[in-house]
């Protein structure tokens, strides 16, 4: 009899533990595979105006929803020739010589493998906004980096640098 009360209390004691350390599995397994959006920074090579954009940084979803990234307050962000703005030290990369700005915070963005979105760097304008810098990206898992240049020949030029990783 105590041989039988001794494997039942030992197999309750088992499924309390399981039954604990269920919800902890669960949210690691749901964890795993998310990916999340590191910015590094961004450079202002030549400007689209004379003097100063006011640049901004938005994100857009295949379905077209776009979300406001930085500035955080939903402005824009005054910037010269030679500005790199650093959101992550460990993330950016900036020319020699250009002054280095801190970005502040940003919208952070955490999505899984396989979730498309694009990156999208605007100038505002009195007229119209006029698009800087687009970035496709794919998540694809695991750590993937963003470093994108506006193509030649548009009058203007930014750099940014962005990375995905686990979350």
């Amino acid at each position: 009899m105590r041989t039988i009360l001794s494997k039942a209390v030992a197999a309750a004691a088992a499924l309390a533990l399981a039954a604990a350390l269920a919800p902890a599995a669960h949210a690691a397994a749901r964890a795993e595979g998310s990916l999340k959006l590191v910015f590094g920074s961004l450079q202002a090579n030549d400007l689209e105006e004379s003097g100063e954009d006011e640049i901004r940084v938005e994100l857009k979803e295949p379905n077209g929803d776009k979300y406001y990234i930085w500035p955080t307050n939903g402005d824009e962000a005054d910037t010269r020739a030679g500005t790199c703005w650093v959101w992550t030290s460990d993330a950016a990369s900036c020319s020699y010589g250009y002054t280095q700005r801190s970005a502040g915070p940003y919208s952070h963005l955490t999505v899984t493998s396989g979730a498309s979105f694009t990156i999208e760097v605007w100038e505002d304008d009195h007229i119209g906004d006029d698009l800087l810098l687009r970035v496709p990206v794919t998540a694809t898992g695991g750590t993937q980096y963003i470093d994108v240049t506006t193509p030649a020949g548009k009058g203007f030029s930014y750099t940014l640098v962005a990375r995905l990783v686990p979350a």
